[in-house]
């Protein structure tokens, strides 16, 4: 090294280090040195030359350096959260660990400027932590001891777990429920809550049904009005999920038997907010709980979205618009008919009609409408009693969710030429309602004046679009559906398969169901003034003639249609009309077959 001047002062250059000696003659440039100190100093620059040149130093200086950067980072949010001295301990970090890493540079010797920059930093750490101890809360004080490490890591690992979590509950107060980690005799119940979930949302599920019993907890997830089991779980995990999932929609744990109802709110990984509708009820076998998903979505399809043929639309429309007697809607459990009250309903403007309901649940308002909920148990007065009062008040429009007994079918044909009657009967079609419509009135004629028009239907799945398969239909299959083989060229069947890159993969459509949503198939009988005086003369083989006249599809048949156009599969069809229709089934079974 160079000396300048008389101060004795070391400059070291980056660039260069500049030797006291001639490389070439070995002579020093004030005197002459020995041979031997020739060597001993050369081989004392060559070695720190060397030592400039390490890997692992340098990427051990930047690891404590980042690892000091995030403490302190740590340290300033916590300072801030608890309104410490925020800025003197910032001033305090930096002024020191800025000392400390400038005197690793300077410090010949790395291992010894290292421990040095260490003990100055933790230092000023330990400082911190005692400083903050005595400005703290006692239960928000840090503690120098294992349990406390255990504590804070198992923090650390629920907050990683709740941002990895796909299913997030929100309490009755709003805030997020803390997801179960570790031994916590909850991980197995919320695990299979997951699992539930992940198969049923992203498929858009509408209902889960669990029972409970000392043997197994069985599960169905409901999609497009088909059931889908589940994997049976543990009793105990079992009973574990329905008291976790009743606990945090507000219900009762401890009663086990009495009817109760709550909500819950989610957040899905992907698919956002989601509401759950709960209901439980037990007995001394098992327990049920019964799980709506999304009710808010439950809204009345427009009319025009129904699925109704253009051939039925026609004729149904004109009937629809005269506003008097009764308009029969028809089907059973689980097929729409609840939805297509309302559709009709809402063709009719509340604010210039009054319009008024009766139903058994209020599944969903209508604007301007009047909803009367039916009072049902002991102490309520009859289902016939309640309709009249509402009739009392003078209603131009009036809707009966489910029509049920007698009593109140006889109230109808003395206001059918004051007011409009959208009525549900759970029938299978419309000759079996019409005959059903006959017995409650008790008379012919009235049961033939009171008629508009019966509305039957059903509801189907629809193909996916994405990865519906094409096939050749058979033509003595097509012989049998009354088709020619000249007009149907091909029909479609459910795959839930596309091919990626060659290999056949889940549809990311459908989810692999091959179906995706359901339409609606009808049969319309439109009443005219002939078809009345055949219903009062109680001739209804002739009425069958005088419809199919008229161009009335069946049920059938207007499914048949949704097949030709790619709607629909054949096997879906099959599978909705004979499991809905008992007179078939029990048919088949008279056959043996």
């Amino acid at each position: 090294m160079r000396q300048h001047g008389d101060s004795g002062d070391n400059i070291f250059r980056a660039s260069r280090i500049e030797l006291p000696f001639d490389f070439l003659t070995f002579k020093s440039r004030d005197r002459t040195l020995p041979s031997e100190t020739y060597k001993h100093t050369m081989t004392y620059f060559i070695a720190d030359a060397i030592s400039l040149l390490s890997i692992h130093k340098p990427i051990l200086f930047g690891v404590f350096v980042g690892l000091w950067a995030y403490v302190v980072g740590y340290l300033d949010k916590d300072a801030q959260f608890f309104f410490l001295k925020r800025q003197m301990w910032n001033a305090i970090h930096l002024s020191v660990g800025t000392l400390a890493w400038f005197l690793v540079l300077i410090i010949p010797l790395f291992w010894v400027g290292l421990p040095l920059a260490l003990v100055m930093i933790i230092g000023t750490l330990v400082g911190y932590h005692f400083y903050r101890n005595t400005e703290v809360n006692p239960k928000d004080r840090w503690r120098m001891s294992l349990d406390s490490f255990r504590a804070r890591w198992d923090d650390a690992q629920a907050q990683r777990q709740q941002a990895r979590a796909t299913v997030i509950i929100k309490g009755q107060d709003g805030q997020p429920v803390e997801i179960p980690t570790g031994e916590d005799p909850l991980v197995p119940v919320y695990e299979a809550l997951s699992n539930l979930l992940d198969f049923a949302l992203p498929r858009r599920a509408d209902r889960i049904d669990m029972v409970a019993d000392a043997n197994h907890t069985t599960l169905s997830v409901y999609i497009d009005g088909l059931k889908y089991p589940q994997t049976k779980l543990d009793p105990r995990v079992g009973l574990g999920l329905i008291d976790f999932l009743k606990k945090h929609a507000g219900m009762d744990v401890d009663n086990r038997r009495k009817k109760q109802t709550g909500q819950l709110n989610l957040i899905i990984s992907e698919l956002g907010k989601q509401k759950l509708e709960l209901t439980s009820i037990g007995s001394t076998k098992d327990m049920n709980l019964n799980i709506i998903i999304n009710p808010q979505n439950r809204t009345s399809i427009k009319f025009e979205k129904l699925g109704l043929l253009d051939v039925q639309n026609t004729s149904l429309i004109p009937s629809l618009d005269d506003n008097l007697r009764s308009v029969l809607v028809v089907c059973p459990p689980g097929h729409g008919m609840t939805s297509t009250l309302h559709s009709i309903i809402e063709r009719h403007d509340p604010y210039t009609q009054n319009i008024m309901t009766l139903e058994h649940e209020v599944t969903h308002e209508m604007e301007g409408v009047t909803h009367n909920k039916i009072q049902l148990g002991t102490d309520a007065p009859p289902i016939a009693q309640q309709l009249r009062t509402t009739l009392l008040r003078e209603p131009r429009v009036v809707l009966i969710g489910n029509l049920t007994d007698g009593d109140t079918a006889k109230l109808i044909p003395d206001h059918v030429l004051d007011m409009r009657f959208y009525i549900g009967i759970r029938q299978t079609d419309t000759f079996t309602a019409l005959r059903a419509w006959i017995q409650a009135i008790g008379d012919k004629g009235k049961a033939a004046q009171s008629l508009n028009c019966i509305i039957a239907q059903r509801l189907v799945r629809k193909l996916c679009l994405t990865c519906r398969e094409p096939y050749q239909p058979d033509a003595n299959m097509l012989k049998k559906l009354n088709f020619s083989t000249d007009n149907v060229q091909e029909f479609y069947k459910h795959s839930g398969q596309v091919l990626v890159k060659d290999e056949p993969q889940p549809c990311p459509h459908c989810m692999g169901l091959g179906y995706f949503g359901r339409v609606g198939i009808f049969e319309v009988m439109v009443f005219d003034d002939e078809s009345c005086d055949m219903v009062a003369a109680g001739q209804l083989d002739k009425l069958r003639s005088h419809m199919r006249k008229n161009k009335m599809y069946y049920l059938q048949e207007a499914a048949l249609t949704r097949v030709v156009e790619g709607v629909t599969s054949i096997s879906e069809i099959t599978r909705v009309l004979v499991s809905s229709n008992p007179a078939k089934k029990t048919a088949r079974k008279g056959n043996g077959k």
